[in-house]
């Protein structure tokens, strides 16, 4: 199992889908009410992710990466990365073991350089000191902390729990989809509150996945099975929806996860129809975001210069927009610069946009 659900072995194993006739074939930039979107680069490749599902930023703008791995594969452990691709390192692994996860799912760092990962199998938080010299080394579990957490669907147990997010006083917000609702706890793991439970009417969830706070510490959850994300105050009380379910621009179809920038806009991976969609604070769609990775990463060049048998039959390909186009994302975050980073699952990626206002 992979997130909420199984990946399709028709896009773990298949060819790259056709073309979608509806979607923009160049990189120019989207403008929309007082907004301008442009795609900036691609961060790693199948040599630096593996099967990543989630990424958070730190105070510098580093990014932490999970990665899942995929159908027995051991996951290659959590990316310490800058921007610019360059690696700082790496830490976990597989196992049960302390400070290691069978099914990570996301992760987020407070203001001291503490990393918390949220481990789906194991319905533990694992605790780590990103602040270590890595020296662009895989340091395993050597800065490994402590952990906490009970399975269980008692309140204060977790079940299932699929991603996290630290709020202005750094507690934790935590989805279980397991029990279909939301907790909040310190970082020590100290239960606060719970909100939500199973159904779709509002306030209520289907496998909860993605979560976000904005700057007023609003909650924002990815609904994943109703096909919505909905917003809470801190305290649990629902506010509104956003998005609606359908198939195409504006509409979603299990969204996996949401980010919300300085301005109020509202980011949702469209894990179920490969897109980002982008709305305004009320709530009102602005734009959609396919994936343009037109170029490779540095670290994908790379690659073609070491191996140019691969590098020969790319020279065939004549089609390359199945290539540059989103495959089931799975994470999306913001940074103050207004950058938009999207955890591009089976293509081994992050791409990057920029968000300007004119």
């Amino acid at each position: 199992m992979w997130g909420p659900v199984p990946l399709p072995a028709s896009v773990a194993a298949g060819p790259n889908p056709p073309a979608n006739p509806n979607r923009r074939t160049t990189l120019e930039a989207i403008a929309v009410r007082g907004r301008e979107f442009t795609y900036s680069h691609t961060i790693g490749n199948a040599a630096v992710f593996n099967y990543p599902v989630h990424l958070c930023l730190d105070s510098d703008n580093i990014l932490y990466v999970v990665n899942r791995g995929h159908d027995g594969e051991w996951i290659f452990g959590i990316n310490k990365i800058a921007v610019d691709e360059t690696e700082i390192g790496k830490f976990g692994g597989y196992g049960e073991s302390e400070g290691r996860f069978i099914w990570p799912t996301a992760i987020a760092v407070d203001s001291h350089g503490l990393a918390y990962v949220a481990d789906e199998w194991l319905n533990r938080i694992s605790i780590f000191d990103t602040t270590v010299e890595f020296n662009g080394a895989d340091i395993e579990e050597k800065n490994f902390l402590r952990k906490w957490g009970v399975g269980g669907s008692e309140p204060g147990q977790l079940g299932a729990p699929a991603s996290l997010v630290l709020d202005s006083n750094e507690d934790l917000y935590i989805t279980e989809q397991g029990n279909n609702r939301v907790s909040k706890f310190t970082r020590n793991g100290d239960f606060l509150l719970t909100f939500g439970g199973p159904g779709s009417s509002p306030g209520r969830f289907d496998k909860p996945w993605g979560i976000t706070v904005d700057r007023y510490d609003n909650v924002y959850v990815a609904d994943w099975g109703n096909n919505r994300v909905q917003k809470f105050t801190p305290e649990g009380e629902f506010l509104q929806t956003i998005g609606e379910s359908g198939r195409g621009p504006g509409k979603l179809h299990r969204p996996s996860d949401v980010a919300v920038d300085s301005d109020g806009d509202v980011y949702i991976c469209d894990w179920g129809q490969d897109k980002v969609e982008v709305y305004d604070a009320d709530g009102s769609h602005l734009t959609t975001l396919y994936g343009d990775s037109k170029e490779l990463s540095p670290r994908g060049v790379k690659y073609l210069e070491l191996n140019i048998a691969d590098l020969e039959k790319r020279r065939m390909v004549t089609n390359f927009e199945p290539e540059y186009r989103f495959t089931l994302p799975t994470g999306v975050e913001v940074d103050p610069q207004g950058r938009i980073y999207v955890v591009d699952n089976i293509r081994f990626r992050v791409q990057v946009y920029r968000k300007e206002k004119t």
